[in-house]
């Protein structure tokens, strides 16, 4: 078969200039593509209508056929690898620590007095790596914090949890890297069932809906769902918000003058700068999508970054704009398995940006913007700032 694109490995090689390249397929018209993935054949949907109807078609293709063949063997059976009544049950049960409500009292009691750690953190410095000193450790901390893990196990934990990202391109290091979680997680779930504390994971052992229960196999699966999931899409995202605010002037200076301004600024980054960017699934039983048709047992790729640029739906679609209100957006995925954490995350941005900018003054890119690399999993891994001093919290 001839593939689009053919010297790229979609989920093999970091394609610092992939949009650029989805810009030409959305201008060349075409709207499925084979392409290359993990050394296989993969059909690339890039409309946002093809998109949107694709994550509604549970029939061909349910998250579970993706999931069960590459993420079971590390996570365990987590509500990706559930369909029908199985996932409603099981998405009914851990969904309340993440409605609206719950999450607006997260950012009080949490989200900001976290984001002010972390920037204290930075104690004398003055020029530093924003991924890696805030970025990466914000989400991650987030979720244990959440979980009521201990302060002083954090750093271990996130170096096995680091190890289960590694499934499929090292299934050794991901086994272990399983094994080492469950053998921390265990003795922690058996001590919130025995007294229950005001954390995450009590919220998990005591919940119940139609007289059914978590089991610890249950607790353990959603628990390691929740860092790649949470922690890994929203490091990337944040990173790429970041890198797109402070490599424009003006949109810096608008936030920096009117914070209201700021969740149109995390709406635009999920439109343009989600991570999640082409998103596998699996169907086994072949589809037509835009007239062309895939055959059975064959990957498929969810183009959320083309969706999210597709004039078709968003008119001039590169534009980074505040004010766009962008319905539709397909970057959290769509029912019956639409992102539990999409509040969340939202939060957690919105947070972010508003305390970065507030207490970072003259906050600005050392070398200038900083390409993104990967294609499934997309973001800025690096992004070298610099800033004048740390003003107190407020």
């Amino acid at each position: 078969m001839e593939h689009v694109l053919p010297q790229i490995d979609f989920g093999r090689d970091e394609v610092p200039d992939l949009e650029a390249r989805v810009a030409e397929l959305l201008s060349s018209g075409e709207r499925v593509v084979p392409v290359r993935y993990l050394g296989e054949t993969a059909w690339l949907i890039l409309r946002h209508e093809d998109v949107g109807r694709a994550f509604r078609d549970a029939t061909h293709f349910p998250a579970s056929a993706a999931h069960l063949r590459y993420s079971l063997p590390v996570q365990g059976r987590t509500l990706l690898c559930m369909e029908k009544e199985e996932h409603r049950i099981h998405r009914a049960l851990v969904a309340e620590a993440f409605q609206p409500k719950a999450v607006q009292a997260y950012v009080t009691s949490l989200l900001r007095p976290l984001a002010n750690e972390l920037i204290d953190d930075f104690g004398p410095r003055r020029e530093l790596d924003l991924v890696a000193a805030y970025c990466h450790r914000y989400p991650l901390r987030v979720i244990t914090r959440l979980l009521g893990i201990p302060a002083t196990d954090e750093e271990q934990l996130f170096a096995w949890v680091r190890g289960l990202f590694e499934y499929p391109w090292d299934p050794a290091a991901a086994l272990r890297a399983r094994d080492e979680v469950d053998a921390f997680l265990l003795p922690l779930i058996h001590a919130r069932r025995a007294q229950p504390q005001q954390d995450l994971i009590s919220r998990l052992a005591a919940a119940e809906v139609e007289g059914h229960r978590l089991s610890d196999e249950d607790i353990l699966g959603f628990v390691k769902l929740l860092f790649p999931a949470g922690a890994d899409t929203t490091y990337l995202t944040l990173g790429s918000m970041m890198n797109a605010v402070l490599g424009d002037a003006a949109l810096k200076a608008s936030l920096l003058a009117d914070p209201g301004l700021i969740p149109g600024a995390v709406e635009e980054t999920v439109r343009l700068h989600a991570a999640v960017c082409f998103l596998p699934r699996y169907t086994e039983t072949g589809a037509e999508i835009g007239g062309v048709k895939i055959p059975k047992d064959s990957w498929v790729l969810f183009g959320v970054r083309s969706s999210g640029r597709d004039a078709a739906q968003y008119p001039d679609p590169e534009r980074f704009d505040v004010g766009r209100h962008a319905q539709r957006l397909v970057s959290f995925g769509g029912m019956p398995h639409f992102c539990l954490g999409v509040h969340l995350a939202r939060a957690e941005l919105a947070t972010s940006l508003e305390l970065l900018l507030a207490r970072l003054p003259g906050l600005r890119l050392m070398a200038g913007p900083v390409p993104a690399s990967s294609a499934v999993l997309r973001g800025v891994r690096c992004l070298p700032v610099a800033f004048d001093g740390i003003l107190p919290a407020a």
